[in-house]
């Protein structure tokens, strides 16, 4: 299960950091690490990951970063992000703080099936978050049904 959720945090880690750099050339994560997940009852955690980010650009702020990982369409696990400051021409690691929270809905005992075949086709992952400049002008990114695989394997 700790793996499954070190997966899951350094995909959406990765992405929401990535996915800006889109619009802001040679933005690039250099390094991501699980450095601790903490349970918080028997639905929800907080993690910790240390994210390597090489700006070569302007100051960005990403805000309201939100992700809901899906197993076959059906939402499983709700992931949010504390604010980060990439600093501007810097090779830089961020401590970026997750919050996670089960569905009420999902059965968990579904996420242990993946620890007898690590098999991602069936969980996808829906993304935003708010990058903004630090003159304050900034727009809204969205990405919907990515494949957790095809995300894992950029990582």
């Amino acid at each position: 299960m700790r793996r499954l959720a070190e997966l899951i945090l350094v995909a959406l880690s990765a992405l929401l950091l990535t996915s800006c750099g889109k619009s802001l050339k040679d933005i690039e994560v250099t390094s991501c690490k699980v450095t601790s997940i903490s349970p918080k009852g028997l639905s929800a955690f907080d993690a910790t990951v240390d994210l390597g980010v090489n700006n070569p650009s302007v100051q960005l702020t990403l805000t309201r970063m939100n992700a809901t990982v899906k197993m076959d369409g059906t939402p499983c696990l709700y992931l949010t992000a504390d604010d980060v400051t990439l600093e501007p021409r810097s090779e830089q690691v961020y401590i970026l703080s997750i919050h996670g929270l089960l569905d009420g809905n999902f059965n968990p005992f579904a996420l242990l099936t993946l620890l007898d075949s690590p098999d991602m086709d069936p969980m996808t992952i829906d993304v935003s978050c708010h990058a903004s400049l630090k003159s304050g002008l900034g727009k809204d990114l969205i990405y919907k049904d990515i494949p957790l695989k095809e995300l894992l394997g950029k990582i």
